[in-house]
């Protein structure tokens, strides 16, 4: 992706527009991205917004170092209707620490373009859930006793008892696994190792994975093919829509997590513990992971009303 975007700063030079200051400050940032260690996944995602500004300033004839508060309000304006605000709102957020990063590091002299940019107000959606009974029937329908079938299994259950990230789950390893103490390695967000437990329905079902299939490839990785290679993000993803597809159900891998965490809420779980087997850094991510229905929040009232104690 950062090789995309410097070829699109290069057709404006091809235009006679000097950019070669705006490769420069690229590659500076892209630098500070891996001397903080940032995870491959962000940093594209980095650069795949930056991209989308390379794009505009090519439609517009613009150079990167003209960039201003103008022109980024006008690419803003252009967006409006096109995508969504979620996305604007994610672009503005990349922008921001590009040229925060420019201006702190003194390569950008100029007024910086994101100063007084602010979010867009989006309404926020109430999130989908899977309801249990929808993960029985997924569980149900994977009874063919072949690898994949079972490897497809484990995939499931780790998604639904363990709440992990797509990517969480693909890079997990066998010796990651610690079946005597009921608890996960996992490599989160920011490069962080948590411990995550396991409920026994998936300590039964892995100890069988692990013996009578598992061993038989080659690999480190849990999650594999036959020739012991990792599964791929797009590879799962398709597995466990096509899964959801066989019982009129539209899946992805991060519903589970979202799921699972609104199911373990509803049934008493403890919302601090939540936040430690998510991998979130602050309780206030957490909330935003939670969908819980009228229903819901009528019955937790009943239950402690503050006018429960009166006698009128």
């Amino acid at each position: 992706m950062f090789q995309r975007v410097i070829s699109e700063f290069n057709k404006l030079s091809d235009l006679g527009i000097n950019n070669d200051d705006a490769i420069s400050y690229l590659k500076a940032f892209k630098f500070d991205c891996e001397l903080r260690n940032l995870s491959e996944k962000t940093v594209y995602g980095y650069f795949e917004r930056i991209r989308c500004l390379a794009l505009y300033l090519n439609s517009m004839n613009i150079s990167f170092v003209e960039v201003s508060k103008q022109v980024i309000q006008e690419y803003i304006i252009s967006l409006k209707g096109r995508v969504s605000d979620e996305t604007i709102n994610g672009r503005i957020r990349v922008y921001r620490l590009l040229f925060n990063f420019l201006v702190v590091e003194g390569l950008w002299n100029s007024n910086n373009p994101l100063e007084g940019i602010k979010l867009l107000k989006t309404v926020s959606k109430v999130k989908p859930v899977i309801t249990i009974d929808d993960v029985q029937l997924v569980l149900k329908s994977l009874k063919t006793p072949v690898f994949e079938t079972v490897r497809n299994k484990v995939m499931v259950l780790l998604f639904w008892d363990c709440m992990l990230r797509q990517n969480e789950l693909l890079n997990l390893k066998v010796s990651d696994i610690n079946l005597d103490n009921r608890l996960i390695k996992v490599l989160g967000k920011g490069r962080k190792e948590r411990m995550v437990p396991m409920g026994l329905q998936t300590i039964k079902l892995l100890h069988k994975f692990l013996i009578k299939w598992r061993s038989k490839y080659a690999g480190e990785f849990l999650i594999c093919m036959r020739n012991g290679e990792q599964v791929k993000q797009r590879h799962c993803h398709k597995i466990i829509q096509r899964l959801g597809q066989k019982q009129s159900l539209k899946l992805y891998p991060h519903l589970f997590r979202h799921s699972a965490a609104t199911h373990y809420i509803r049934l008493g779980g403890n919302p601090a513990v939540l936040q430690r087997i998510l991998g979130h850094s602050s309780l206030a991510i957490t909330q935003n992971y939670l969908h819980l229905s009228n229903i819901d929040t009528v019955n937790s009232y009943d239950s402690f009303s503050p006018s429960n104690g009166l006698q009128i």
